[in-house]
């Protein structure tokens, strides 16, 4: 009833908003009701999750989600779009699952077929790939060690080549080279690609890839492969991470993926350029990338369970009217709940550049071009971004909890299966506080460029214009514009203050590395950030006014929230904006105006914007966040199923309780 109230008169905005949020994923080509049908289609095949999978123990989890993963997998066979990843159909299907309690078979697709495509020859793709796709061949990407991750130089395990057998042997020397954490090696993949150092006639070769088999046709071990799931974990309980020690495995010296590097029968080692390496690094930003745009997925996921429960709860009466309020009218929810529709959209409409210049990236590799340009942007940016989102989402995710009190605790919820999978994206793919140190260093490097009196080009342009500049406020006529010049103020400040303590430092006869260890570190992870913040807001921004996907109708929704998110952001990190000068008190005063206006405006059409993100109630799985608003009835039915209220009594009470009230 709540929400059915709330939807009078916001048909046509949500349809707007809808539109546009599909528009900005690349399917702009499907209509809405094509949308539609294809997410009926889903739920009638039985791909979705249902409410009492909440129940399951691990192994059942296990199972059931294979069976739905091989369910969509079907679809996309059925559909002849099994590996188009940018087929519309596709993205709307894969995007049904983006970042939740999902099999390892996802990394099969994007991490294992994806390394292939990016270091494999011609003949090593024409071999591997249909195998891929038919799953006659499943793989993970094996990189991670118990002892390495972040420091891939670091890796230990070998790939020593054996001139006489033509063979290379991959073998784990330590305990601390056992690989440890690859999704889908525990129990479902009987492929890896694996990282290994390579060795050539007692010379060292750096680290490469190699396809390297691990299960048989029965899907049991190879000789000389001890493998296995590493356990229970926060989040992600359904994929089986996984662990590995190889005992002298032999493979053929054709599994060394050879694009960019190769060693010939008589152990010669060759290869392209010098800057092969950097190029093989393409994949990792890829998976760094998608984390980013995920993220969009599931801010707005949350945004759409907390925003519809705050319509549909109520608590305290009005003084005036004696009804009780919803609690979506409290200031305090709107705060912590309205920057998620912020973020949702910033994310998705920055996507759309950083798309561009992947893509482009992607299609000047291919042509055997070295676009080592593009690279240092998208490792700048992937390096930064990724840690952005998943260290807000941990922020948001929380709020979202609470806003939703005692419920929001519930896992049937919905709310426990998003925060729980996303607390593994802070190390996944690279550790945040490990990777924000190299968009640190690249920064450094622009800060040593501007000191030279040298113009700045691409993602780093902006500074030409605020290093050593200071701005105000008062040189900007827009909010929009104010929010970027402040964004882009607060890194120019950090990179001159962090990069001349730097130097400073140096100067002092101090070594480089412990300067950088001990000194700066965290003054550069933080300049990160702030960079990510300002680089997502002012391609946003841009976007807003540029991309022809936006009208005039979801324009003033869209720029709103995101004012929402980036004001939020800077009352919650006000000192590191005082610092800088660029906002007097009568500015904050002015801005603080503009966040408690703009929450009216999204207040009045919060409902219009979560409906506009589309989900269905099988895509959600949350009781609290229900089309309908049905949450109490939905509520207390499913608890009703929950296994433990099978038995009238505590599994356990007559083994203890009964005994131990005879005893005392």
């Amino acid at each position: 009833m709540e929400l059915t109230n709330e939807r009078k008169g916001q048909a046509t905005l949500t349809k707007d908003l809808q539109r546009l949020w599909y528009d900005l994923f690349m399917c702009d080509s499907l209509s809405l009701e094509e949308i539609a049908k294809l997410k009926r289609e889903a739920s009638t095949r039985g791909i979705y999750p249902d409410l009492e999978h909440y129940y399951l123990n691990r192994e059942e989890l296990m199972n059931y989600d294979l069976e739905r993963v091989c369910k969509l997998i079907e679809l996309w066979h059925d559909k002849s779009i099994l590996y188009d990843r940018y087929n519309p159909k596709k993205l709307i299907t894969d995007y049904m699952f983006s970042g939740l309690d999902t099999n390892g078979i996802f990394l099969h697709f994007e991490g294992f077929m994806k390394t292939i495509e990016i270091l494999g020859t011609k003949e090593q793709k024409e071999k591997w790939l249909p195998k891929c796709l038919t799953l006659q061949a499943i793989g993970c990407y094996c990189q991670t060690e118990i002892g390495h991750g972040s420091d891939v130089q670091g890796l230990e395990t070998t790939a020593t080549y054996d001139v006489t057998a033509k063979e290379f042997v991959i073998h784990s020397p330590t305990v601390s080279s056992i690989k440890f954490w690859p999704g889908g090696l525990g129990k479902l993949s009987n492929h890896a690609v694996v990282q290994a150092q390579l060795y050539v006639k007692d010379k060292h070769y750096g680290v490469q890839t190699f396809i390297v088999p691990i299960r048989d046709e029965d899907h049991l071990p190879l000789e000389g492969i001890h493998v296995g799931d590493i356990g229970t974990k926060f989040g992600f309980n359904a994929e089986d991470n996984g662990f590995v020690k190889f005992t002298n495995i032999r493979i053929p010296r054709e599994n060394l993926l050879s694009r960019y590097c190769q060693v010939s029968e008589d152990g010669t080692f060759t290869k392209e350029s010098d800057n092969a390496i950097k190029l093989a690094y393409g994949n990792m930003l890829y998976l760094r990338l998608n984390i980013f745009f995920g993220r969009s997925v599931q801010f707005s996921r949350l945004a759409t369970i907390g925003i519809r429960y705050s319509i549909v709860r109520r608590q305290f009466k009005d003084a005036e009217t004696g009804e009780e309020r919803q609690i979506l009218d409290y200031q305090t929810q709107q705060y912590r709940l309205f920057p998620l529709l912020g973020i949702s959209y910033a994310i998705r409409l920055a996507w759309v550049e950083l798309q561009k210049l992947y893509s482009s990236f992607e299609a000047q590799a291919a042509d055997g071009k070295q676009p080592l340009a593009l690279l240092k942007d998208l490792h700048t940016l992937a390096s930064c971004l990724k840690p952005l989102v998943t260290w807000r989402m941990r922020r948001f995710g929380e709020y979202v909890k609470q806003c939703c009190g005692g419920h929001g605790f519930l896992n049937v919820s919905g709310i426990h299966r998003i925060i729980k999978s996303e607390e593994g994206l802070v190390t996944a793919e690279g550790t945040n506080l490990v990777i924000t140190q190299q968009t640190g260093r690249v920064l450094l490097g622009e800060a040593g460029k501007l000191a030279q009196g040298k113009r700045l080009e691409g993602i780093t342009a902006f500074l030409n214009d605020h290093y050593n500049n200071t701005r105000k406020a008062s040189n900007y006529s827009s909010i929009n514009e104010i929010i970027v010049g402040a964004f882009e103020s607060r890194v120019a400040f950090y990179l001159d203050y962090a990069s001349k303590k730097f130097q400073k430092l140096i100067g002092e006869g101090i070594p480089m590395q412990t300067v950088w260890n001990e000194k700066v570190q965290q003054d550069f992870i933080d300049l990160s950030i702030y960079f990510a913040d300002a680089f997502m807001l002012r391609t946003a921004f841009r976007q807003l006014e540029e991309n022809k996907f936006v009208t005039s109708e979801t324009k003033p929704v869209v720029e709103k929230c995101m004012q929402v998110y980036a004001i939020y952001c800077i009352l919650e990190e006000m000192p590191s904006f005082l610092v800088t000068d660029f906002f007097s008190s009568e500015d904050i005063d002015n801005l603080r105006e503009v966040f408690r206006e703009d929450l009216k405006f999204v207040r009045k059409n919060a409902l219009a914007i979560v409906d506009g993100f589309g989900y269905t109630d099988d895509e959600l799985c949350s009781v609290l966040g229900s089309y309908d608003g049905d949450v109490y009835n939905k509520l207390i039915s499913i608890v009703r199923k929950n296994p433990l209220n099978k038995s009238n009594t505590l599994p356990g009470y007559f083994e203890y309780i009964k005994p131990l009230r005879a005893k005392i």
